[in-house]
This record gives C-alpha cells, structure tokens and sequence, in this order.
C-alpha cells in the first residue's frame, strides 16, 4: 500500500547542508521552503535570487535536523 506524500511548510533557521550526486555540500539559505516527505527521503524546495531550487535529503538526516532546530516545520 502506497501512501501520499505530505507538503509541510517549514523554515531553514540554521545551516542545512546537502550533497548534490558526488558534488561539494552545498548549503541551503535561512528562510521559507517547502517541505515533502515519502518514504526514505525529504524534498525541500525554497527560492534563492528568484529562481526555484530543490533537494533531496535521507529521511533520516532530514529527522537531525529538524531535532536540532534546523529546520523549523509548520512555519512559512
């Protein structure tokens, strides 16, 4: 059984990194973003210079962060 992905709207209020494929980490800006989770992974997606950008992080990971105040859920 398949079930529905769920859109959150949180806050990157310290730094979140990511890997981009076997790139640099790369650091997405304090502000609004979107968040949706399903299954093993979160997609943030946020606004930089008014272009739209978006990762994908393991769920577990996306779980520190928001532990640690990171990532602020339910804000906007």
């Amino acid at each position: 059984m398949s079930s529905t992905p769920t859109q959150i709207s949180a806050r990157i209020a310290a730094p979140v990194e990511f890997r981009a494929g076997d790139g640099p980490l790369l650091t997405i800006p304090e502000g609004p973003c979107q968040v949706i989770v399903e299954g093993g992974s979160a997609v943030l997606t946020w606004t930089e210079e008014g272009q739209p950008l978006s990762a994908a992080i393991p769920k577990i990971e996306f779980d520190r962060f928001v532990v640690s105040d990171a990532i602020i859920l339910g804000t906007s």
